[in-house]
């Protein structure tokens, strides 16, 4: 089930699916009706949208509105918040299914540097983020993880990588190219709150043999790293899993009310 609306007029109506080029877009995960952490998505999509198209920003407070609205309140969705290329810029929401919920991630290197090339806003590069993702999945993977042109771990084609060593919590350098990411900022503020110390790092894939590995999601949220096609499939458990997931629940609140 995927159900696209069109914001006009002050109000969301309903529409067929859209082709046009995605400018902004940010999704979150919605079961029954309650979602995690709605602000940093509704913040992240605000400040896309100051950057692209200031113009737009009067208009938010009332399409989110709409589109609480629209989100059912029961069953597992991935609705999506878009700032769609039309004859002039449109925003819009679908409301989707959310996938399946995953286990434990088999990675893949891309073997070419980094193809993206905007990077200042999630949405322009997510067609390409799915296509990548794809020719991870015909090799047997579940994710494609993106080097710079010295060979050093970005990120995931969709989504976030993170390790541990030990106890002191790692992450690509924020000087290296990476699409701002609600989980990775839930899981630092996290961190913080319990006293763990973090680090960046400059690292290649062959620099975390050994080490626990998380993939980062909205959709899926923390997923362990057990394999990586190519590196290795030595990689710690997932022990410090319990103790985040415990706190991330914690940030899940309903919708808000409409009406």
């Amino acid at each position: 089930m995927n159900q696209t609306f069109i914001y006009t007029a002050g109000e969301l109506k309903p529409s067929p699916a859209l082709d046009s080029d995605v400018l902004i877009a940010d999704s979150f995960l919605v079961v029954d009706g309650r979602v995690r952490s709605l602000n940093l998505h509704t913040d992240r999509f605000t400040r896309a949208i100051e950057l692209k198209h200031p113009e737009l920003k009067e208009h938010l407070p009332q399409f989110f509105e709409a589109a609480w609205q629209q989100i059912p309140r029961t069953g597992r969705l991935f609705p999506r918040l878009e700032l769609r290329a039309e004859q002039e810029p449109t925003l819009s929401l679908v409301v989707r299914e959310a996938p399946a919920q995953l286990g434990p991630a088999t990675l893949w290197t891309y073997p070419e540097p980094d193809p993206r090339l905007d990077l200042t806003v999630k949405g322009p590069e997510l067609a390409l983020g799915s296509e990548l993702r794809a020719q991870a999945q015909a090799l047997g993977a579940d994710e494609a993880i993106l080097l710079t042109k010295d060979g050093e771990i970005s990120e995931g084609a969709l989504s976030s990588l993170i390790w541990w060593r030990g106890d002191l919590l790692c992450a690509p350098g924020n000087e290296i190219p990476w699409l701002e990411s609600v989980t990775r900022t839930e899981i630092f503020t996290i961190a913080a709150s319990m006293n763990i110390k973090t680090r960046f790092e400059h690292v290649t894939p062959e620099d975390l043999v050994g080490l626990e590995l998380w993939l980062l999601s909205s959709l899926q949220g923390i997923r362990p790293v057990v394999n990586w096609v190519g590196v290795s499939d030595n990689f710690a458990e997932g022990t410090h899993i319990p103790q985040f997931e415990r706190r991330l629940k914690i940030l899940i609140q309903d919708l808000p009310s409409v009406g």
